[in-house]
């Protein structure tokens, strides 16, 4: 642990400076992040706005680090203009530690499903491996998250061919 992690967990040990820097977190990061995506994607917050349903102004309350009131919904409406995903989850301290002492420049700009899975490709003509998915009933595994009814899990990992370089493998089971 760095030394800047160990003050931080020192600092954390107060109630009320864990309670308003995990919220704190919460929205400076995200909308730093908003504004890092939109700028990558070369979008004015007009621009952004019209892709998600949401006025400029709108747009610009999100990307403020002093507003709280962004919902679920509109992040998800967000990603889904990013081409991202939006993983919004319970976690203890230490995990939340580790991560901002990881901060970089391209942890707020993941690439969109296009662009990573284009990075995929390449990896696959270097010999990389899969991951091939299979579907089972929620019955047969209750353990894995639910989607739609089928729960998802690797079933293998195999070396990627040219003519498996698309993406994921998927096999209901």
């Amino acid at each position: 642990m760095s030394i800047e992690q160990e003050k931080l967990v020192e600092a954390l040990r107060d109630r009320e400076f864990r309670d308003h820097f995990a919220e704190d977190q919460v929205y400076e990061l995200l909308t730093l992040q908003i504004r890092r995506l939109r700028e990558k994607g070369h979008w004015t917050q007009g621009e952004l706005g019209a892709k998600v349903g949401m006025g400029q102004s709108a747009i610009a309350r999100v990307e403020n680090p002093d507003y709280t009131g962004s919902k679920i919904t509109t992040l998800s409406k967000l990603a889904r203009a990013f081409d991202v995903a939006l993983i919004v989850r319970f976690a203890p301290f230490t995990e939340l530690t580790d991560w901002l002492s990881n901060l970089s420049p391209d942890s707020f700009e993941p690439a969109g499903f296009e662009e990573e899975t284009l990075g995929r490709s390449s990896q696959a003509e270097q010999g990389r491996f899969e991951q091939v998915l299979i579907a089972e009933s929620p019955s047969n595994i209750s353990d894995f998250p639910s989607y739609k009814g089928r729960d998802w899990r690797v079933a293998e990992e195999r070396p990627i061919t040219p003519a498996t370089s698309k993406g994921a493998t998927y096999a209901s089971a």
